[in-house]
């Protein structure tokens, strides 16, 4: 039985935690289950997670180790954490939240503070998907194969490719034509199942947060190398400071460059 994790404490976050928990769940045909791990004196949260009617587990430890074993359940095909920051604090997420999706190979959903969700029992599954793609083949393969292995509910799959000065077609005789059609070959090339792409120009992070608010995006979803060095964690812990919208994190290896 496929199941989804939800890690809820007694903050203001686990009621937002939960709902998006229940919305995955929808998505990829999995059951829901809240873990909650103890630490100080705090409660586990009983009443909430009994006002939607899911199972709870509570574990006793560090929170990061238990989160990762708790994850690591071949059961477990995602799980969903607060960012576990302040709507102003401008990290990409919280120490515990980030040392978990540097560790697990699973999919994560990371949820943004005060994401205004569904009152209880009116959730429903994510329905637009927004797919940032590089136009590389070993970067964009590994996040439609996750995709299509994750998800079981009809989704319209948006692509957004970000083009900077370095990366602009050369010789657009007619630019709104000629990038129209290029982008229909880079959806070809990359995202087929994809319905549509768009192309823009500048940040990526600020690229990402635009077209989310604009066309009503339910979740962004990333390839996530869990390499901090990188360029593209660059890009992930941007879009993790500033989205207003859940990311799912998809863990993928990248192989390395020939030297």
């Amino acid at each position: 039985m496929r199941t989804v994790l939800a890690a809820v404490d007694d903050g203001p976050a686990a009621r937002d935690v939960l709902q998006t928990a229940l919305a995955i769940g929808d998505l990829t045909g999995a059951v829901v289950e809240a873990l909650h791990v103890l630490g100080d004196t705090k409660p586990a949260p009983h009443g909430l997670v009994d006002e939607y009617g899911v199972a709870l587990r509570v574990h006793d430890g560090p929170t990061g180790p238990c989160l990762l074993h708790a994850m690591a359940d071949d059961a477990v095909v995602a799980a969903v954490l607060g960012a576990g920051r302040s709507p102003v604090d401008r990290r990409p997420a919280g120490r515990t939240t980030i040392d978990v999706l540097e560790q697990t190979t699973k999919p994560v959903v990371v949820v943004p503070p005060h994401y205004p969700m569904s009152p209880a029992g009116q959730q429903s599954p994510p329905r637009r998907l927004l797919i940032p793609l590089e136009g590389k083949r070993e970067s964009s393969r590994p996040v439609i194969a996750a995709i299509d292995h994750l998800v079981v509910a009809e989704v319209e799959m948006v692509v957004l490719h970000v083009l900077t000065d370095a990366t602009m077609p050369p010789m657009l005789d007619r630019p709104g034509r000629d990038l129209s059609m290029w982008g229909d070959e880079f959806v070809a090339r990359f995202c087929s199942p994809a319905s549509r792409i768009e192309v823009r120009i500048g940040d990526v992070a600020a690229r990402v947060a635009d077209l989310a608010s604009e066309d009503h995006v339910d979740l962004v979803v990333m390839s996530w190398s869990r390499i901090s060095a990188s360029g593209r964690a660059k890009v992930v812990h941007e879009v993790l400071a500033t989205s207003a919208t859940p990311i799912l994190l998809l863990p993928v290896s990248v192989p390395a460059r020939r030297p």
